[in-house]
């Protein structure tokens, strides 16, 4: 099935949820044989039923597709300081020690600028 997260993602919600397949479905509004078939990869569901399970359970369609949440951490800075800080954590360690340095001098220096 190549890349398709969704089988195992349904699954693993249904589990955290402590849900059989039955209930699970019930929610859905589906039949258990339908659902089963999703989570076996036999079948994919349709767009409207995993954004419908996206809301149900307050995961990201991102997560049920590619089975990992794709959160930015930083989305709610304004943009050039969210830009600043997805940069520094991606530097190595030492680059981010260096970063600090850095700023250290700027704060440095602007405290002695008129």
């Amino acid at each position: 099935m190549g890349d398709n997260m969704i089988p195992k993602a349904l699954k693993e919600l249904r589990i955290q949820n402590g849900l059989t397949q039955a209930q699970f479905s019930k929610k859905l509004n589906i039949a258990r044989q339908t659902y089963s078939a999703y989570e076996r990869g036999v079948r994919t569901p349709d767009l409207d039923l995993i954004k419908n399970v996206s809301d149900l359970y307050g995961v990201s369609l991102d997560y049920l597709v590619r089975g990992k949440e794709e959160t930015d951490p930083f989305a709610s800075l304004p943009e050039d300081a969210g830009r600043l800080c997805r940069t520094f954590y991606a530097l190595p360690p030492e680059r981010q020690q260096e970063a600090l340095d850095f700023i250290d001098f700027l704060e440095q220096k602007s405290r002695t600028e008129p």
